[in-house]
């Protein structure tokens, strides 16, 4: 009988094979896949299927989430200053709304860095709003020590910048998982 070796590594002995291709495969080489192991080279393989999108597809999620989100975020500066708990239920709900746009535009089509870019998106779509508010809110802070105001009227400046955080901090998440088709249960 003669020993297998790997063949990635041919110094290395080995009994197991891939379920796909059944060349010997190590134990550094194996990927575990809901089938059984495969070597890298078949998990590549078997990845490029999923990778449907096109080149076109990266501009369309970028500048769809970028302008969708920065639409939402000056919405949670008008809603926070009348409502402010309402941006914690909006914003889950304003992530979802902009991936489904964004999915639809992009006709389902799928790629790992499409999901990223998208994600990316979402947070460069509320930058411009963080920045204005972070400066104003600087600003005020600023101008009221100067004029002998107190620490907690300066704090009252950065609120809006606050609800911007928070919606990017729940919003992102959100989108991400609705565009890529992550599911999180129990």
């Amino acid at each position: 009988m003669t020993e297998l070796t790997c063949y990635n590594h041919p110094t290395r002995p080995t009994l197991l094979r891939c379920n796909n291709c059944e060349r010997p495969i190590c134990v550094s080489c194996a990927v575990r896949t809901p089938t059984g192991y495969r070597c890298n080279e078949c998990v590549r393989g078997q990845q490029r299927v999923f990778e449907t999108a096109l080149w076109s597809d990266y501009v369309i999620v970028f500048f769809t989430g970028a302008i969708l989100s920065g639409i939402a975020s000056l919405l949670v500066v008008a809603v926070t200053s009348f409502i402010w708990f309402l941006a914690i239920p909006l914003a889950p709900l304003a992530g979802v709304t902009i991936a489904n746009i964004a999915r639809r535009f992009v006709k389902g089509r799928r790629s790992r860095w499409l999901n990223l870019l998208f994600g990316a998106s979402i947070i460069m779509g509320a930058l411009p709003t963080i920045l204005v508010l972070g400066v104003g809110g600087g600003f005020i802070m600023f101008a009221s020590a100067q004029s002998g105001g107190n620490f907690l009227s300066n704090m009252f400046a950065l609120g809006p910048l606050l609800w911007q955080i928070v919606y990017l901090a729940m919003a992102t998440p959100a989108a991400y998982s609705q565009f890529s088709g992550l599911f999180f249960r129990r």
